[in-house]
């Protein structure tokens, strides 16, 4: 569990980076959505926790299993919502603004997943917990270039 949380964190700067890289401004509000993703990023360790000492325990495995998508999904949430106020308040370089809907392109896929994981948890949670596993690949993987490499040979 602490692998895929700590795959997780690190996709998340990752998208986190590629969207700042191209801020010509920050606003206000675009600081307060940024504290909000710290804020959930934060909190990952609790949900982990949870799973990883109650995934053999029957009566929280549940509980905690969807806990931890919840909070995976409001990491994904957000860095979407900090790259949608940035295009919408044109804080991004208008030269740039291609490079940085480029860096939150996985959003849609990734909220599908967590969003599937996290009702499976509630019938199977190792199955749920294999499928944030597999979704932490997919964030870390850059799935897009090696597919542009694999066509190119």
């Amino acid at each position: 569990m602490y692998v895929v949380s700590f795959i997780t964190i690190g996709a998340a700067w990752l998208v986190h980076t590629a969207i700042t890289e191209h801020l010509a401004r920050a606003d206000l509000t675009f600081l307060r959505l940024n504290l909000l993703l710290l804020m959930l990023v934060a909190v990952l360790p609790f949900p982990t926790r949870l799973v990883a000492e109650g995934i053999d325990d029957a009566s929280g495995e549940r509980v905690f299993v969807a806990t931890y998508g919840l909070v995976l999904l409001g990491i994904r949430v957000m860095l979407w919502a900090l790259a949608a106020y940035a295009r919408r308040e044109r804080l991004v370089s208008p030269d740039e603004v291609e490079e940085a809907i480029a860096a939150n392109r996985t959003v849609v896929p990734v909220v599908i997943a967590y969003g599937a994981a996290i009702l499976i948890g509630m019938a199977l949670p190792a199955l749920a917990v294999g499928l944030y596993c597999l979704v932490a690949i997919y964030l870390i993987v850059p799935v897009g270039q090696l597919a542009r490499l694999f066509r190119r040979s």
